[in-house]
């Protein structure tokens, strides 16, 4: 996550253990229930995007081979404007989620299945229609006049191979993939013509003051007692010695000592002392804390600081920290009004509403569009791979009971 004026001090992320299949069960339909509607299949994937799109121009709708070992029926799984859709391309698009996701035996699948809310016939309609959406978006491309230069591919290309350390390195790493410089180039051209078709198809709206008061009420405890912090840094490489260390705390230390005595304002020793390029020129500012993430240390300091309260030297891995609490947001049970909100958690409310509604109807759009184009779904054969009974969740779900219940007992037993 890049945080505000690209500071760094964004929180840790620490290795977790492998999941038995139980908890990933488990934690499956606990994620699966709070996302409402998603596509299961990475069909967006730039590769296969790549694939389609050739496909498409044969008048079928394919992927390459397949090293899994699993049953492919063939036949055609639908058509759209002419176009066929073969019962294996959906297959494989299918299967790879069920496969990375180790759903191995019949019952973990069906178990997974059912905490998204779907059936194995239901999600094969599902990966239909996104492949149809995405073989579609070329011809909207067309039919809206959707226009890219190549100076704005040439300069998206550029920007992605500087988040690479350059182009050798990028296309290195992209060629593992399949691309060339040029394929590459491609498909930033449909990517940029597909992100020009959402704001043709689906423009930004401005909510309204009472659709952000409601958001943010409906919402309060993830943005109630929010802190904004400004923050002085003197930085430590990982690699430092002791010697160096001590000398980078020492002068935080002398910072602080300054602070403390009043000799210096602490902007001012903002000014003087931070290593912290991306808020020195603002004071030290990070901004909110429920707007963005901090390192564990920086976040409990900041946390038991009251307004305008400076904390001592706080150590994380980016080095000793000075942490200013420069305001503190809190209301009680709901806000009354839109006024109460400070401004950079309103802005990122309405930001949040601007996206959440050019994606429905954007969403909603190309549900239209697909049904407008002659989408025709044959029944889906019996035997593929991913057709599965349901009612084997049920079974699962109560042998996951009963190890719980063992479990229970076991520690139960343990504990006299």
């Amino acid at each position: 996550m890049v945080m505000k004026k690209n500071m760094k001090i964004k929180r840790e992320e620490k290795e977790a253990p492998k999941p038995t299949k139980a908890e990933r069960k488990k934690e499956a339909k606990s994620k699966l229930t709070k996302t409402g509607k998603i596509i299961l299949v990475a069909i967006g994937v730039a590769a296969m995007l790549l694939s389609v799109t050739a496909m498409a121009c044969s008048g079928i709708l394919n992927q390459a081979n397949s090293t899994e070992e699993y049953h492919l029926t063939g036949g055609v799984a639908a058509t759209i404007d002419g176009t066929n859709i073969t019962e294996d391309t959906v297959t494989k698009q299918i299967m790879s989620t069920r496969t990375s996701g180790g759903y191995d035996d019949d019952a973990a699948w069906a178990s997974y299945l059912k905490g998204q809310g779907k059936t194995p016939e239901s999600l094969r309609e599902e990966t239909i229609r996104s492949l149809a959406g995405n073989y579609l978006l070329s011809k909207a491309v067309k039919e809206y006049n959707i226009t890219v230069s190549d100076d704005d591919v040439n300069e998206s290309f550029e920007n992605a191979a500087s988040n690479y350390g350059g182009t050798e390195a990028m296309m290195s790493l992209l060629s593992q993939m399949g691309y060339t410089e040029d394929s590459y180039k491609e498909q930033i051209k449909s990517s940029l013509e597909q992100q020009k078709l959402k704001e043709e198809v689906a423009p930004e709206k401005e909510p309204t003051d009472d659709e952000v008061l409601t958001y943010f009420n409906d919402n309060v405890s993830t943005y109630n007692d929010a802190r904004r912090s400004s923050n002085l840094l003197i930085k430590v490489d990982s690699d430092a010695s002791d010697e160096d260390k001590e000398k980078a705390k020492a002068t935080a230390q002398e910072a602080l000592d300054k602070i403390n005595s009043s000799e210096l304002s602490f902007e001012d020793a903002v000014e003087e002392y931070s290593e912290d390029t991306g808020s020195k020129d603002d004071g030290g500012d990070v901004g909110w804390d429920k707007l963005t993430s901090f390192v564990t240390e920086y976040q409990d300091a900041l946390s038991a600081l009251s307004k305008d309260q400076i904390s001592g030297i706080v150590e994380t891995t980016y080095g000793y920290h000075i942490i200013k609490c420069t305001d503190y947001f809190h209301v009680d049970e709901k806000a009354d009004s839109i006024d109460q909100i400070p401004t950079e958690i309103k802005d990122a409310i309405v930001s949040s509403l601007k996206s959440s509604q050019v994606d429905e109807d954007y969403s909603a759009w190309l549900e239209e569009y697909i049904d407008k184009n002659d989408l025709k779904i044959n029944a889906m054969p019996a035997d593929v791979p991913y057709n599965v009974d349901m009612n084997a969740a049920d079974s699962s779900d109560a042998d996951s009971s009963d190890d719980s219940s063992s479990d229970a007992d076991a520690n139960s037993g343990s504990a006299e």
